[in-house]
Parts: structure tokens; C-alpha cells; sequence
């Protein structure tokens, strides 16, 4: 009876199993035939036989038959369920599947499903329906384990504010992509954001090393993307401002030049960081540094002159150089402008050195011979001249060199020379003057001062034309002429580079043109752009400014310009400034938001009534606006205006003046000297960087006191600064005044300066 029974139970069992097949494979028949319908009708009654329902196949076969039906949009539109049903007979064959020998076979399917559910679930994330744009995208994750939708289901997660759970699934991805990455090299299917996001989190708070590691990572995978270069040029920037000069800001310098070999800041800061090790070696005697630095630079041209990217370093670089002694000569000379002159020899002596053939007295002499002979026939009388007076410095003794001086006279009186060659004239006449004494030198020399004075002032180079002025009255002190080209200078200065700044409104067939109209849109998030000539004249007022003050002018970056124009429209879409808007801002951008942080911002004018605005910082008594535009290592500046609104990119660090010089040199408004009536704004300034805690200032119209109100200190906004307010109003003046202020220092410093204040308004001018 029992050997019967177990019989019968495996005859049974063969049936089940012979009619579970035949089942199957009528699903599979009619799919061969392309009969979808009868195929998912006989799919569904498997579905509900008892002995059936368990084969993943079925359910399978379910899913890849209402996914063919789909592709009929007839059908879909007529079954608008189908996909949940169809997706849901895919999640049915994975879990019937537990020994996972059927799922392979359909892992082209189910990839098919993942792409149509996470397309419909990124529908459902941009209207905002986050919740349910996260449980779509878990699916699509739990079907696949598809890292791209495990990565929406965190940014979701995020815009839930749910950052725990966010960043739980970010950390997840980024160690899944290094990890497929290191072992495959594959990036296919990868996202940057993660990486992005955390870099950003990092940057906030300040943690820049965690910022740049991870932006390391993200690089190493994904190369140059604007995001990856956005993140890690701003966060290097930021980070090297906060370096002292030192091997590690090399370091990073260096580091990020091999990512962007054109950026102008890293360049800049690396030739500036360069300089600067160079005369510290220098000045405290340590040759062997000088000497490696010096190497070390002139390499560094040598081999970006042979890059991809040469054209740009010949334009952009200063010190650019096809051999290593020809760098070595543009860093001697670039030494020399600046007034570093004990490094400026040095590094000239090592290029005579390292080009003569030997190293005697007389090889040596010969070789400064070679070169300024070579420089008046090839180049100009200013190069040649320079080298002049380096080597007279090296052999102040030699007949030789002294004949050479007389000889470039001689030969360069009667000739048409430019501007820079006028001036090394003059100055050659001057050596020679001093060496001799000889009157008609004398009338030569202020003759040839008058003329290269009115060239300059014609060329708009008025640092340099004052300059001159001052050091050839010397010579004549009781010519009136010195004291005429002053006058005429500052009336030029004035009217060139400030009032003909203006952006003016026309009359076109009697309608009334704005002088600067937007063109930007704060409905549509449109930023606009100035143009370039609007970006010129507020270039050349803030230089107004700058170079009357004693400190080295700017330029307007074009990126800067972009990202504070983004800035602008952020303020003008949301009626009103903010140094760190939010997210929420409408027409929130990264870059604005950077701009609007370190940028001066004002409401009410635009383009160069604005920076007017901003420098006189009538409302404001520690005129912390105008102390930044004043900032002497400030180089590349930026601009943006709407119509209501204008953003000035001041905080800025990247120039390579040596700031220690105003431990020393003051820098004042009104300066000192001659000004128009109109710059002697409400309150006067002085800085200084020094401690300025405790200084007096007394400022006097011939025997006469000034009242004034000395302003309370403030620190944090460029250098140290000394505000008062005059009881004068300029407006009223018919004449000129002339004021003494003194300021005395704590320490027991005195520093007195004459402000003349000229009755002058360019009018008509």
C-alpha cells in the first residue's frame, strides 16, 4: 500500500510539473508569435494557479510582456497602469527567486524597468513631490542596486531636509564610485554631485584641506568639469589668501597650476610668492636659496614656453622667457621698477656672470659693454640706458662705461624718440649733468624734463608725470614751469579719468536715452552684461582714485564682471543687499552669492556713480568701502550694475606689491597735493599700517585751525585708518585752499602732508 502511495505521489508531481510547463510554454509560443495579448493572459492565469503562482518565471515573463505591449501608445494610453503592474510582476519574480537562478536571465529587463521608473520618479522630484520621487527611486535601487538611483533617493532625502539620511547615501555613492574606479577605471553612470556637495560643506565651514581632498578624488575620477573647477579654484584661492608666504603656499600654488595652468591668480601669486623668497634670501644673505629660487623660477618659464599653452603664457606671464639667463634679466629689471634694488643687482650680476665668458674684472666690464651697445642698436635708448646704470653702479670708476653715457648723448640728441626713450634721455642728461656741471646740460636737462613731462601727461600716465616733476624741480627750483605742469596734471587727471567718466544720459529725436540701460531681466534670472565701455570707465574712476592716493591701479577681470553681475541681478530680483545671501534667494547662483561676499554692494546707483558713492562713503565714518578700493595689494577687481543695484568685487589680495612699504608711506584722501574741489568729500582719511590707536590730527589754513571731529577707529577693512571730519564745505569755495594736516602717532611718529584744494570742476573744461 505504501510503495503504491509513493508512486502516486511521484507520478503527480510529474504532472505538475509536465503541466507547469506546458503552461510556460504556451506563454512562451504566443510571444514567439507576437500574440502580447493572449501572451499576458495566459501569464495571469499562471499567476493564479496555485501550484504556479511560486515560479519567478512567470512572473517575469509577465513583466516583459506588458512591457512590449507598452511600446503600442495606444495600449498605454488605454492602460495607463500597466507600467505599475508590470514593474510590480518584476518585483514579484525577484522575491519568488530565492536561489537567484532565474533573475540573470532577466537583468536586461529589469534594467529596462529601473530606466522608465526613475525617469517617472525625477518627474515627480521637479514638482517638488520629493517623498514620492524617493520611494520610487528605493525601488529602482532594491530592483538593481542601481548607485544613480540610490544617489536621487539621498538628494531627495536632502531636499527633505533629512541630511542625515542624505549624506548617509552621498558617503555611500563616493566610496562606490572610487571603488569601481580603482578597480575598473570605469565611470560610466557616475555623478559628480556627491563629491560637490560635500566639497561645498567642507568649504563653508572653513575646512579647506577636507574640501580640496575630497575635490582630489572627485578630479581623479571625473578630469576637468566646470563644477570640480569651479569648486577647487575658489577653495585654493581662498585657502592660499590665508597662507603667509611660505614653501607650503608654493606648494598649493604649484599644485593647482597643474590643474589650471592658465589661471591668472595662481599665476600671479606664484610669480609674486617667487619674488618674495627671492629678496627675503637676498636681503638676508643666503645665496645658495637666492640662487635655487632663482633657478627654480626661470625653469618654470622656460618649460611653459614649450607647452600647448604658449600663447597665452607669452601674453599674460611678465616674466615669460624662451632661455633661463633671458628670465633671469626680465626678473633683474622687474626688480629694479619696484625698488628692490639690492635683489635687482643681484639677480642682473648673476645674468652677467652666467653670459660672460669669464669671470675677470675686464670680461665682466666688457660683457655690460656688449649688452648696452647691443640694446641702442636693437632695442631702445630706455633699455640701454637701465643697463647703463646698473653697470656704472657695479664699476662707478670706469672711463669706459662714462664714454659710453656721452656717446648714447651724442648720438640719440637729434633724434624723433618715443616717450619711454624721452625719459632716458632725460635721465641720461642728468647723470651727465651731475658728473660735469655744466650750465648748457643744465638748460638741456629741464628742456628735455618739460618735454617728457607733457608727453606723459598727453599719454595719461600721470604717476609717472608727477613723478618726474618733482625730482627735476630739484635741479631748477625757482622755474615756474614745475609748478604749471602740476596744475595742468591734475585739471588733465581729473578730467580724463573722472569727469568724462560719467555715464551720461542723451537725446535721441528728442527722447530722453538713459546713460546705462540693463539689459538684463530679474524675471527671468537674465544677469546682462555692461559693456565694455561701461566696464572702462569704472575701471579707469576706481584708478582715479587709486593712483591719486599714492597706491598701484587695477583692472577688471571678465570673470569677476560676470560673477558680480550675477550678484546684481541676485540683489535687484530680491530688492535688497546681502553680503551672504541664502539659497532661497531667487536667482540664486553660486558664483553670485562669492561675489556678493567679497564685493562692496550699494542700492540706488549703478556703474560709476556707484564707485563715487562707494569711495565717498559720505553715510559711513570709518569709510570702510573707501579704505578697501584704497587697499595697496588689491590688482583684479570686478563690476556689475542692473538698474538699481551695483556689485564692485574690492576684497582682493592678489597684487605683488610689497605692503610693508605702508608701514611707512601713508595713504590719504583727499591726497597729497593738488585735488578738485568736489573729491574733498565729508570726511578726510589717512592710513597707515601701523597701530594707529591713540594718533592725533591737526589740520590748518595758513595760521588758521580747522575745526574737526576725529571719528571713532574701526578696525577690518583694508589698512589701519584715521578719520575726521573738517569743518570746511568746499562747495563754496571761489579759490583754491591749501591745508597742512598733521598726524601724530603714538609711537611718536609725525607724519604732515599739504592738501591744496582746487576751486575746479571740469565744466566746460
Amino acid at each position: 500500500m505504501k510503495k503504491r502511495l509513493k508512486w502516486l505521489m511521484v507520478f503527480g508531481f510529474l504532472m505538475i510539473a509536465q503541466q507547469s510547463y506546458g503552461q510556460v510554454d504556451a506563454i512562451l509560443q504566443a510571444m514567439d508569435d507576437d500574440n502580447w495579448k493572449r501572451a499576458l493572459k495566459l501569464a495571469e492565469n499562471a499567476e493564479e494557479d496555485p501550484d504556479l503562482r511560486k515560479d519567478p518565471e512567470v512572473y517575469f515573463l509577465k513583466a516583459e510582456i506588458i512591457y512590449e505591449l507598452m511600446q503600442d501608445e495606444y495600449y498605454h494610453k488605454k492602460n495607463p497602469e500597466s507600467f505599475e503592474i508590470g514593474i510590480k510582476a518584476v518585483q514579484k519574480g525577484i522575491d519568488k527567486d530565492e536561489n537567484n537562478e532565474v533573475t540573470a536571465a532577466y537583468n536586461d529587463l529589469i534594467d529596462k524597468y529601473v530606466n522608465i521608473n526613475n525617469g517617472l520618479a525625477y518627474r515627480e522630484f521637479k514638482i517638488n513631490k520629493y517623498n514620492k520621487a524617493g520611494r520610487m527611486y528605493r525601488l529602482s535601487y532594491d530592483l538593481n542596486e542601481d548607485t544613480s538611483a540610490f544617489f536621487w533617493e539621498g538628494k531627495c532625502a536632502l531636499y527633505q531636509l533629512d541630511t542625515a539620511k542624505g549624506e548617509m547615501h552621498y558617503r555611500k555613492v563616493i566610496y562606490w564610485f572610487s571603488e569601481k574606479f580603482a578597480e575598473t577605471g570605469d565611470t560610466s553612470g557616475m555623478i559628480s554631485e556627491p563629491f560637490i556637495y560635500f566639497a561645498d560643506k567642507y568649504w563653508q565651514k572653513g575646512q579647506f584641506d577636507s574640501a580640496s581632498t575630497i575635490l582630489d578624488q572627485a578630479r581623479k575620477i571625473f578630469g576637468s568639469s566646470p563644477k570640480i573647477d569651479y569648486y577647487q579654484k575658489e577653495i585654493a584661492k581662498e585657502q592660499i589668501e590665508q597662507l603667509p608666504p611660505s614653501n607650503l603656499m608654493m606648494e598649493f600654488i604649484q599644485k593647482y597650476l597643474v590643474y589650471f595652468p592658465t589661471d591668472t591668480f595662481l599665476m600671479r601669486k606664484e610669480n609674486a610668492l617667487y619674488l618674495y623668497q627671492i629678496r627675503t634670501a637676498v636681503r638676508t644673505g643666503n645665496r645658495y636659496l637666492a640662487d635655487s629660487l632663482l633657478l627654480k623660477m626661470a625653469n618654470s618659464k622656460v618649460d611653459r614656453s614649450m607647452s600647448g599653452n604658449n600663447d597665452f603664457y607669452k601674453k599674460n606671464d611678465y616674466f615669460y622667457g624662451l632661455k633661463v639667463e633671458n628670465v633671469w634679466w626680465i626678473i633683474a629689471g622687474y626688480l629694479f621698477e619696484y625698488n628692490h634694488a639690492d635683489a635687482g643687482k643681484y639677480v642682473a650680476k648673476k645674468y652677467i656672470a652666467y653670459t660672460a665668458d669669464t669671470t675677470t674684472k675686464e670680461a665682466l666690464e666688457d660683457r655690460w659693454l656688449v649688452i648696452i651697445d647691443y640694446s641702442a642698436q636693437k632695442k631702445s635708448l630706455n633699455f640701454s640706458s637701465n643697463i647703463l646704470d646698473m653697470a656704472l653702479e657695479e664699476f662707478p670708476k670706469s672711463k669706459r662705461l662714462k664714454e659710453m653715457r656721452a656717446s648714447l648723448i651724442s648720438k640719440f640728441s637729434d633724434k624723433d624718440l618715443n616717450t619711454a626713450d624721452v625719459g632716458a634721455y632725460t635721465y641720461l642728461l642728468e647723470k651727465e649733468y651731475l658728473a660735469t656741471k655744466n650750465e648748457v646740460l643744465l638748460e638741456s636737462l629741464v628742456a628735455s624734463a618739460e618735454n617728457y613731462i607733457n608727453r606723459l601727461i598727453k599719454e595719461k600716465n600721470y604717476v609717472l608725470a608727477k613723478r618726474v616733476i618733482n625730482k627735476y624741480r630739484d635741479f631748477a627750483p625757482f622755474e615756474p614751469l614745475w609748478d604749471n605742469r602740476l596744475v595742468y596734471l591734475a585739471k588733465q587727471d581729473f578730467y580724463h579719468s573722472y569727469y568724462m567718466t560719467r555715464v551720461m544720459e542723451h537725446t535721441v529725436e528728442g527722447v530722453t536715452v538713459p546713460g546705462y540701460e540693463w539689459n538684463g531681466n530679474p524675471v527671468r534670472c537674465t544677469p546682462g552684461q555692461p559693456d565694455i565701455q561701461i566696464h572702462k570707465k569704472v575701471e579707469d574712476r576706481v584708478n582715479y582714485f587709486r593712483r591719486n592716493a599714492g597706491v598701484p591701479e587695477i583692472y577688471l577681470d571678465p570673470e569677476l564682471n560676470d560673477w558680480c553681475q550675477k550678484a546684481a541681478l541676485m540683489m535687484e530680483s530680491n530688492r535688497k543687499l546681502d553680503h551672504e545671501p541664502s539659497r532661497s534667494w531667487r536667482c540664486y547662483s553660486q558664483e553670485g552669492a562669492t561675489a556678493a561676499k567679497y564685493s562692496l554692494l550699494t542700492q540706488g546707483a549703478n556703474t560709476t556713480l556707484a564707485v563715487t558713492s562707494f569711495f565717498a562713503d559720505t553715510k559711513n565714518p570709518s569709510v570702510g568701502n573707501r579704505r578697501w578700493m584704497l587697499y595697496p595689494n588689491s590688482l583684479s577687481l570686478g563690476h556689475g550694475s542692473t538698474e538699481n543695484y551695483c556689485v564692485l568685487w574690492a576684497l582682493d589680495d592678489s597684487g605683488s606689491v610689497d605692503t610693508n612699504l605702508y608701514k611707512e608711506q601713508f595713504i590719504s584722501w583727499p591726497p597729497e597735493g593738488l585735488i578738485p574741489k568736489m573729491m574733498a568729500f565729508r570726511f578726510w582719511s589717512f592710513s597707515l599700517d601701523q597701530d594707529l590707536k591713540g594718533a592725533k590730527v591737526t589740520m590748518f589754513e595758513g595760521d588758521d585751525a580747522v575745526p574737526l571731529k576725529v571719528q571713532e577707529q574701526v578696525e577690518g577693512y583694508g589698512l589701519p585708518t584715521l578719520v575726521w571730519e573738517p569743518a570746511i564745505d568746499p562747495k563754496t569755495f571761489n579759490e583754491d585752499h591749501t591745508y597742512s594736516i598733521k598726524v601724530s602717532l603714538k609711537n611718536g611718529r609725525v607724519y604732515t602732508y599739504n592738501v591744496v584744494v582746487m576751486n575746479f570742476d571740469a565744466v566746460g573744461y
